[in-house]
């Protein structure tokens, strides 16, 4: 429920109900309960445990608990489609649905920062996301204002806010305010949260391509099995590897290596490679060790080992 808070900048408080034993089977069976005061205001906050039933079920069981407690009842849903959320407020219906749709009519309340057309996470993080949570890992700091990161990364700050509710989505950060700022946060250590977030991080390599030493850009950094072996005691590699970031222009290749000592590997990324680069001329530590995690060479995963142990020592 953080995201009411933040959203609201209320206060809410949450204890579990006593008075489920007091409803009929199919009600207590059907919905968890919670009692919840918003700034003193009391509700009750009721969470389907499966699928949501129709409309006019949900009016006759809102109506049967209030029965037995008097106080509003608040739908608390993990997302719904549009159409659902207008079904509701057309009946006047409590809910709240994160990341941030809110309908509280007692309060005289309602926000609505995006819809969904059914309950999904990306499976991968976007860019914009994955550098934040990877700028946050590299800091010492338990927490970090995010606005920060605006002119970091010069990305708008509506992208920083997409990012951080993808982020608080996966449950990946905590996030709270500070007046009109957002402080992130995370319980968990670096290494471990790192490891948590593995299954949603993106490869920041999009393509590889490659291309002869007289056309490459200058001052782009050492990607792939040439920056592993910089940073790491892994022994380098025939063909030598850089990193190019998408958008800062065009570069022509081919996708057959011909002769290695005439063509570079080139990588192109989602994001700028040297962002967040430790060591001037290698890419960043965290954002290799993703590129490379694929790899299923034992070298490789101790090499690998070896560069995040070197980030958190």
């Amino acid at each position: 429920m953080n995201f009411i808070t933040d959203t609201l900048g209320v206060k809410i408080n949450i204890e579990q109900w006593d008075g489920s034993g007091r409803l009929p089977y199919y009600l207590a069976d059907r919905y968890e309960f919670n009692r919840a005061t918003l700034d003193d205001v009391p509700c009750l906050f009721m969470k389907p445990k499966g699928e949501l039933d129709t409309l006019t079920a949900i009016k006759k069981h809102i109506s049967r608990v209030r029965e037995t407690e008097p106080f509003p009842v608040v739908l608390e849903l993990d997302g719904m489609t549009a159409q659902r959320r207008k079904s509701l407020i057309g009946a006047r219906i409590p809910f709240v649905a994160s990341p941030c749709q809110i309908y509280l009519p007692f309060l005289g309340i309602a926000l609505s920062e995006r819809y969904t057309t059914k309950r999904t996470t990306r499976e991968m993080l976007m860019p914009s996301s994955q550098l934040l949570l990877l700028y946050y890992l590299y800091r010492d700091e338990p927490e970090m204002q995010a606005g920060e990161t605006v002119g970091v990364f010069g990305i708008s700050a509506m992208q920083i806010t997409r990012a951080i509710r993808q982020l608080t989505a996966l449950n990946l950060i905590n996030t709270r305010k500070d007046g009109v700022r957002t402080i992130i946060s995370s319980e968990t250590r670096r290494l471990e949260l790192f490891n948590k977030a593995k299954p949603y991080l993106l490869n920041p390599v999009r393509k590889k391509v490659y291309v002869e030493y007289a056309d490459l850009p200058s001052r782009m950094p050492l990607s792939g099995y040439s920056a592993l072996s910089e940073l790491t005691m892994l022994g380098g590699s025939e063909t030598e590897t850089f990193a190019f970031y998408g958008r800062s222009g065009d570069i022509s290749g081919t996708n057959t290596l011909v002769d290695n000592t005439s063509q570079a590997e080139v990588e192109i990324w989602h994001y700028d490679p040297v962002l967040m680069s430790k060591r001037q001329g290698v890419v960043d530590p965290l954002s290799l060790a993703v590129a490379m995690s694929s790899d299923n060479d034992p070298r490789i995963e101790q090499s690998i080992d070896e560069l995040l142990s070197n980030v958190w020592r």
